[in-house]
């Protein structure tokens, strides 16, 4: 079999692998094992890439292996001897899942390597995103319309459909039992990458002027507003901003006529459909709920704090001590045994608000009370703010293992997720991996995109059309999205098909 039948062959399989990756993201397959085999897919076509391949640069890839190689030997060492924390377990540090962690971070590059070489080109790419689109949409929309879609801030079944919105109906239930992600796990993956194809979705219908690009696009806007999610929600306007901002820009400068009687009216149509929904949509009963939830506590943690004035705001305290908790008071000075002033911490979380998986579970209270109770001191909006809880947790076991190696080296994802999961891209890939390991594994993404800059620069045009420009502030969008709402680089489900952005963004213009 000669290489040009190997290339097609492995290109087929790349693209069935793209398609179908919805699958892996359904709920009842989305597991560990479900990962493995994605990685153990992009290893396999990335090696025999590699082969086939016969420039001599490819081997340049061995230096970056061998970096990633080392920093992992003293990551290791680093969790394995110096670690220690007040929680028994030191939270079950485990090489294996560490070295899985790590193979799961590499993996979208050995995937944007194979589509490079493999020679991806815009029409597969295109055919690509819509049937993805579709696929995920439908299974979104039917299992809402029909109500046995899981909702996207529980795993439980939803209440009622898209049509109760626009009755009295709605009302009578929560954002939480009619917001819906379909069939799949987590809907701020799913909502990413259906962000993440709106804008092909609105160039194809632009391009194409053809009505299965049209119903694409509005089944695309009606699945992300059915998520509800925060950046579901409010991404839908900015990327049309942007789009039609990026297509007058073209349409000036170098006269793609790109706005005609037939595209304005199908985008004027997806716009409506956006702005419908939205005005009745159940995430403002979010955000009443959210306000409500703020006002009300306020209110009652300065009544626990009225009751409880024995314990001093100000006060810094000494844990190590086992036998007598001092606590100083400006009147007068409280000897307290630590068993007593734990209860009192176990008691009176609740009363702060304290979710029971955080306090309970993630950072168990009784064997760190002092910092539950420096918690408790803050504003309520930082209480109940889920994302400042799952740093601060983090940032308290960094603080008592006292280990400077842990700013270069991180303190290992696999113990960081025994405690919780950051939902901050790039915050908890710090925490995770140190400096280094966030250089090696997640600045190359912005390292591509200052490459695409050079090549701009370098050869002017070739690289510099509506698809590369597109692909670009696409990109820098999802970056930010993944550090505002998290959950998205640490994900195969996201950075697989954010790898086909990166093939689109080095299209070079006789191919576009």
């Amino acid at each position: 079999m000669n290489q040009n039948k190997v290339n097609n062959i492995c290109k087929i399989l790349l693209i069935i692998f793209l398609i179908i990756q919805p699958i892996f993201d359904l709920k009842i397959f989305y597991n560990s094992i479900s990962t493995l085999i994605r990685a153990f897919v992009i290893l396999i076509l990335f090696i025999i890439t590699f082969i086939l391949d016969n420039n001599k640069k490819k081997y340049w890839l061995f230096l970056l292996f061998g970096f990633i190689c080392i920093y992992f030997i003293f990551h290791h060492i680093n969790a394995s001897v110096n670690f220690h924390s007040l929680v028994p377990g030191n939270f079950n540090y485990s090489v294996i899942q560490e070295i899985a962690y790590i193979l799961k971070m590499i993996s979208p590059f050995l995937l944007l390597y194979t589509c490079l070489k493999l020679n991806l080109e815009k029409k597969e790419i295109k055919k690509i995103i819509c049937g993805i689109c579709f696929i995920v949409s439908s299974i979104i929309i039917i299992s809402n319309i029909f109500v046995f879609s899981y909702s996207s801030y529980t795993d439980s079944i939803i209440k009622d459909n898209i049509f109760s919105w626009f009755k009295n109906t709605a009302s009578r239930n929560s954002h939480e039992d009619l917001l819906s992600k379909g069939l799949f796990e987590y809907a701020n993956q799913i909502s990413a990458i259906l962000l993440m194809f709106l804008p092909f979705c609105i160039y194809y219908v632009i391009e194409e002027k053809k009505l299965k690009y049209a119903l694409v696009l509005v089944f695309t806007i009606i699945a992300l507003l059915l998520i509800g999610t925060r950046t579901s929600i409010f991404g839908i306007p900015i990327i049309f901003l942007y789009m039609f901002l990026i297509l007058i820009f073209f349409q000036i400068t170098k006269r793609f006529k790109y706005f005609t009687r037939e595209t304005i009216s199908i985008n004027a149509l997806a716009i409506s459909f956006y702005i419908l929904i939205l005005l009745v949509h159940p995430i403002f009963n979010r955000f009443h709920v959210y306000d409500n939830t703020i006002k009300t506590n306020s209110d009652i943690s300065a009544d626990v704090f009225d009751i409880t004035s024995d314990f001093d705001k100000n006060t810094s305290y000494d844990y190590n001590e086992k036998s007598e908790l001092y606590i100083e008071n400006s009147d007068t000075n409280y000897n307290k045994d630590i068993s007593d002033f734990t209860e009192y911490v176990g008691k009176e979380y609740k009363s702060f608000i304290i979710p029971d998986q955080f306090i309970l579970q993630a950072y168990p209270y009784e064997y760190d009370p002092e910092f539950w109770y420096d918690i408790f001191q803050k504003p309520v909006e930082s209480r109940v703010d889920y994302r400042y809880l799952e740093t601060a947790m983090i940032k308290r076991v960094v603080e008592i293992n006292n280990n400077k190696l842990d700013f270069l080296l991180g303190i290992t994802n696999t113990r960081l997720q025994n405690i919780f999961n950051i939902e901050r891209d790039f915050v908890v890939q710090y925490y995770a991996l140190g400096i280094i390991g966030l250089i090696l594994l997640i600045f190359p993404y912005i390292g591509l995109l200052l490459y695409y800059i050079h090549l701009c620069l370098k050869y002017k045009d070739k690289y510099f059309n509506p698809i590369n420009i597109i692909s670009f502030v696409t990109i820098a969008f999802l970056l930010y999205i993944s550090y505002y709402s998290g959950n998205l680089l640490n994900s195969l489900s996201f950075t697989i098909y954010f790898t086909i952005l990166f093939r689109l963004l080095f299209l070079k213009k006789e191919t576009c």
